[in-house]
């Protein structure tokens, strides 16, 4: 047998790892720890069995368990940071994320290009959300999972990628005994979200499961653990964090449902789903594959928001990956382009409004446009983290360095592993510069280094404060390190990248630079 999932094959009889047909050369104690992980059907694998499988009874370093880590990830187009199919548990082991679907060992199959589209149709699927289940207690029902439920819901909703079933019709349900399949059929719902709460001491911890009703497969089960302060804001914290996980798997499932179907046209929605899956992958190539699907989306179905949302958002992930190299007056102008056109489509579009709020701090320099369309984004989903990336750094650019710290500091408890993370450390080193605060500037910039070394505008701040507290040595490291990466050493043109909009800061910034001893 060999196991197929999203466009990889994996087969043991061969030890070959295959992408669309074609194999990905990989170590033998990589490809054992990719099998063991595929075919654990999505249970926790210990990193004793990690050990044992791939070792036996050899003893050998973290460090080597980690690097076999690091390359089987690197092999199937995932990293730390997304952990898009191989998931960590801190202190426990991995889990494997993706669909493995059991197939007879034969010629490798390849997933078909998407072939010229003939159907506009763009009907989301739909997702009933059952009530979670209160272990806590002997009823099963609390305020707690009453709140939790109905958060998961509307953050979902939020979102607008996918139909939610209201709240009235699946109560009907609750407590059923009909089958998931049964579920989906009665409510007109592909996929079906359940799960449990249980509290213990101060700790809230959840289980969560997304079933696909009409294959009858659980493609997705995650568990959550908080602390529990503010009952309020932890319920929509939790719901966040839930849905910011859950919709890159929904949109998946949709792109498996398309590729296991091939079919020979694709809708509108099909091409859509295609596109988010690619950008999730998170390549340059990547990014420029699922544009065109995008782009094929919105030709097929030009009033509907969003392809134009995703081409939009496939230009910036691109913009994004050279930014620290790039004239920042030019690096978002294309992602600016999609974002209106998206808003020329749908005024409630709340990623084209975010995009438009970067393209309009970056490209055209007006904090006050820039302003309106980040407050309307997240009026319209505060669960989204990117959100309140845009939102700090717009924020912090426009004169409010602690209002940006409050924006920013919130995307760790949303979403524990942020893409942009580096991004963020250093973002939130600059805004404590700002405030005068070195030592806190100074941690931020160091986490943003371990997080991303080659992250150019970490290092540039880095060279800023260096200056500030007199420590020549750690300006001549960053720099060194700058040139290293070819990005350009120069005074003017750094101060120029960074959109201050009260004088004070600028200068605060530039003599920073000026007081490092670099020779720009």
């Amino acid at each position: 047998m060999s196991y197929v999932f999203e466009d990889f094959e994996l087969d043991p009889d061969c030890a070959e790892l295959r992408r669309a047909g074609e194999p990905v050369p990989v170590e033998p104690q990589v490809f054992e720890l990719l099998s063991l992980l595929v075919t654990s059907n999505g249970r926790l694998v210990t990193r004793d069995e990690l050990y044992d499988h791939i070792w036996g009874n050899r003893i050998v370093s973290d460090a080597a368990l980690s690097s076999r880590i690091r390359d089987a990830r690197r092999a199937l187009g995932d990293n730390g940071s997304s952990q898009r199919l191989i998931r960590t548990v801190p202190r426990r082991g991995l889990r494997f994320m993706g669909e493995a679907q059991e197939r007879a060992a034969g010629p490798p199959e390849t997933v078909e290009a998407p072939v010229p589209i003939t159907r506009e149709e763009t009907q989301a699927p739909a997702i009933a959300i059952l009530s979670f289940e209160d272990r806590t207690g002997e009823s099963g029902r609390s305020l707690l999972s009453e709140g939790l439920t109905e958060e998961i819901s509307a953050a979902l909703c939020a979102w607008r990628h996918f139909s939610v079933v209201s709240r009235t019709t699946t109560a009907r349900l609750q407590g059923s005994d009909l089958t998931a399949p049964e579920i989906g059929q009665t409510l007109g719902a592909r996929y079906l979200l359940s799960g449990s709460v249980r509290r213990t001491g101060r700790k809230i911890k959840l289980n969560v499961v997304l079933t696909d009703t009409e294959r009858d497969h659980q493609i997705w089960v995650e568990r959550f653990s908080r602390d529990m302060t503010d009952l309020v804001d932890v319920e929509e914290e939790i719901a966040a964090q839930i849905v910011i996980a859950l919709v890159p798997e929904l949109e998946s499932a949709e792109a498996r449902r398309v590729m296991r179907a091939r079919q020979q046209n694709h809708s509108a929605w099909d091409l859509a789903m295609l596109s988010a899956w690619q950008a999730n992958r998170g390549t340059g190539a990547d990014f420029d594959e699922a544009e065109r699907l995008a782009s094929a989306a919105a030709r097929l179905s030009p009033d509907w928001y969003l392809p134009h949302s995703l081409i939009a958002v496939c230009r910036f992930q691109k913009a994004m990956s050279g930014f620290s190299a790039a004239d920042s007056h030019d690096a978002f102008s294309d992602t600016m382009a999609a974002a209106k056109q998206a808003l020329e489509v749908d005024r409630n579009s709340w990623m084209a409004h975010a995009l438009t709020a970067v393209g309009e701090l970056w490209t055209n320099r007006n904090h006050d446009r820039a302003i309106k369309h980040i407050t309307r984004a997240v009026e319209l989903n505060p669960s989204a983290p990117q959100l309140h990336h845009f939102g700090g750094c717009i924020t912090g650019f426009s004169g409010d360095p602690v209002g940006a710290r409050a924006f920013q500091e919130r995307i760790f408890r949303m979403d524990p592993v942020y893409t942009y993370t580096a991004v963020i450390e250093a973002d939130l080193g600059l805004w404590h510069m700002l405030e005068g605060d070195f030592e806190a500037a100074d941690r931020r910039l160091a986490r943003a280094e371990s997080w991303d070394p080659s992250y150019g505008r970490a290092l540039q701040r880095r060279i800023a404060l260096a200056g500030h507290v007199g420590d020549r040595q750690m300006a001549v490291r960053a720099a060194k390190r700058m040139s290293e990466l070819g990005l350009a050493l120069d005074r003017k043109i750094i101060a120029d990248s960074y959109p201050f909009r009260k004088p004070e800061h600028r200068e605060l910034f530039e003599a920073g630079l000026k007081r490092s001893g670099i020779n720009f």
